[in-house]
C-alpha cells in the first residue's frame, strides 16, 4: 500500500523539478539575449551620437578618439550593413580626408529605433551647427 502511494508523489515531485529546471533554463538564456540586446543597443546609441556630433564638423584632436571609437564600436556591434558601411565609410575617409556619414547614420537610427519600437522617422538626417562671432554671439 505504501508503494502505491509513493509513486504518485516521486512522479508529481520529480515532475516539479525537471519543470523548475527547464524554466530556470529558459529565463537563463532569455536574460542573456536580453542583456546582449541591451548592451549592443547602448554601444550603437552611444556610437550614433558620436557620428552626428563629429559629421559636419571640423575633426579635432579632441574629438578624434570618440569619433574612431564610434566607428570601431559600428564594426563590433553593428548589423552586417552597418558594418560594410562604416568601413566604405572608414577607407574613403582614409583615402580623401572627407566623406558622408548620412547612409551610416540613416541606418544606425532606422535600426535603432526599430529595435527600441519606436514609429519610423521620416529619411534624412538634420545637422544643427552654430558657429559663432568673436563676442560669443550665434
Amino acid at each position: 500500500m505504501t508503494v502505491d502511494l509513493l509513486t504518485p508523489l516521486l512522479v508529481t515531485a520529480m515532475v516539479a523539478v525537471v519543470g523548475w529546471y527547464a524554466a530556470h533554463r529558459l529565463a537563463a538564456a532569455r536574460d542573456r539575449v536580453n542583456k546582449r540586446r541591451e548592451l549592443r543597443v547602448q554601444y550603437l546609441i552611444e556610437a550614433y551620437r558620436r557620428l552626428e556630433f563629429v559629421s559636419n564638423r571640423r575633426i579635432t584632436k579632441d574629438t578624434a578618439p570618440d569619433f574612431e571609437r564610434a566607428i570601431a564600436d559600428i564594426q563590433l556591434f553593428g548589423t552586417p550593413r552597418q558594418v560594410a558601411l562604416a568601413r566604405e565609410f572608414a577607407t574613403s575617409f582614409a583615402q580623401g580626408g572627407t566623406h558622408s556619414l548620412d547612409p551610416l547614420l540613416n541606418d544606425l537610427r532606422n535600426s535603432l529605433r526599430e529595435e527600441l519600437n519606436l514609429e519610423v522617422a521620416p529619411s534624412g538626417i538634420t545637422y544643427l551647427r552654430m558657429t559663432f562671432d568673436d563676442d560669443g554671439q550665434v
